[in-house]
């Protein structure tokens, strides 16, 4: 597996491991004895994908900075 090597293949990689995360999280937590509701996942969910669409919305956000700066 190649690192990338450019900033925003690192921000992607950066997101996609927190997205995973996340996921996981919920799993271990659903799975688990505690208990949830499922609009509570939802609430979460919600919240935390909000939350990375402002991520990813910054990044292209960057990109489109940097390519202005190269012109």
């Amino acid at each position: 597996m190649a690192f990338p090597d450019s900033d925003t293949g690192i921000y992607v990689a950066t997101g996609v491991f927190t997205i995973a995360v996340f996921v996981v999280a919920v799993a271990v937590i659903a799975l688990t004895s505690l208990e949830l509701t499922t609009a509570t996942i939802v609430t979460l969910s919600i919240g935390f994908f909000l939350f990375m669409a402002v991520y990813f919305v910054s990044m292209a956000v960057y990109r489109g900075i940097e390519k202005q700066e190269r012109a």
